[in-house]
């Protein structure tokens, strides 16, 4: 069952239409989900509606929210060209990216080489794009010299697409369960588990454990989330990027006079790329992180005047040198 792409409609018997919203209303109201089936023209397997619920995990005091979404029933596959068939997805991926960066192995597994994408971002991070060529170079090595930067440039686009296309796959599924068993990630001589690469919201918390525990870049890390608010410079301001920011995942502990915030934000000089991001959208964010935190603040307990709030805040922001280092779920 995990190993299927969320949906966010299905079909009855009777071939009508129930969106993700509808069923969990009825679900609401006290009603059962009829039977389901893939509202694909090509499939039609069986799937089932899973209502939005909250799950216990060791490391929380308080339970974590799981959306609602329609999934596979157990030993249900879809069909072959199923716009829902995640291998499939991640087959017609492989085939259209660079085969230096998604490997193939010879067991039919594939392997993604991050530290290639790790090192194009650090390069271009710490240099820019534009290649420094010694002015008393001669005219035929400055040529090659920018013909190389060129060529390297298109295999990090290469490499940053297929990246984003791969994230946005593993948004969509139920799990990891998939990816992890048809794709290694691989950084240099060692390889890591997705759960090490790839963060949705209630894992903010892990992800910022991680970076900053590493110092910072420790390596490419991908987060998804959906848009809270968008900040932009005032006139005048000393600071020119503007602030795309997620919602945070928020933590309690055993002490009730203490909160932990783990705020996830995108910085960038380009205001109307960011802004254009909708609130409440899912995106996919990969790339170098900085960890900052944690900062403490107090404040009186809204809801006793008595009692003061100990706040604790811990940021992770991104930078992107690249756009496509930012993709909107659809």
């Amino acid at each position: 069952m995990s190993k299927g792409i969320k949906m966010r409609s299905a079909r009855d018997r009777h071939g009508r239409s129930y969106t993700v919203e509808e069923l969990q209303q009825l679900t609401d109201g006290g009603g059962t989900a009829p039977d389901l089936f893939c509202d694909d023209p090509a499939c039609g397997c069986d799937v089932r509606f899973v209502p939005r619920y909250q799950q216990n995990r060791a490391n929380r005091i308080e339970p974590v929210d799981v959306p609602a979404y329609i999934g596979l029933t157990r030993g249900s596959e879809h069909a072959a060209g199923c716009r829902y068939d995640a291998s499939g997805r991640l087959k017609i991926i492989a085939a259209q990216s660079d085969p230096e960066f998604l490997n193939a192995l010879g067991d039919g597994k594939r392997e993604l080489r991050l530290l290639a994408l790790h090192n194009g971002l650090r390069k271009h991070g710490l240099s820019g794009n534009a290649p420094t060529v010694n002015g008393s170079a001669p005219a035929a090595s400055a040529t090659k010299m920018a013909t190389e930067v060129i060529a390297s440039d298109k295999r990090l686009d290469s490499y940053l697409r297929t990246t984003a296309d791969l994230l946005v796959l593993r948004a969509m599924c139920e799990s990891d369960a998939l990816l992890a068993a048809e794709l290694v990630l691989r950084l240099g001589p060692k390889r890591l588990p997705w759960k090490q690469f790839f963060f949705e919201h209630d894992r903010f918390d892990e992800a910022w454990e991680l970076v900053a525990k590493s110092g910072n870049n420790p390596y490419p890390v991908a987060l998804v989330g959906s848009v809270r608010s968008f900040h932009q410079p005032p006139a005048g301001a000393k600071y020119k990027s503007s602030f795309l920011n997620c919602r945070p995942l928020y933590r309690k502990s055993d002490d009730p006079l203490r909160m932990e915030s783990f705020e996830v934000s995108i910085a960038h000089p380009d205001a109307s790329w960011l802004g254009s991001f909708p609130p409440d959208a899912e995106i996919v964010m990969f790339g170098l992180w900085k960890a900052s935190g944690p900062v403490e603040n107090t404040a009186p307990d809204k809801r006793d005047r008595s009692r003061t709030i100990t706040y604790v805040a811990h940021k992770l922001t991104l930078t992107p040198t690249f756009k496509k280092q930012i993709v909107l779920i659809t």
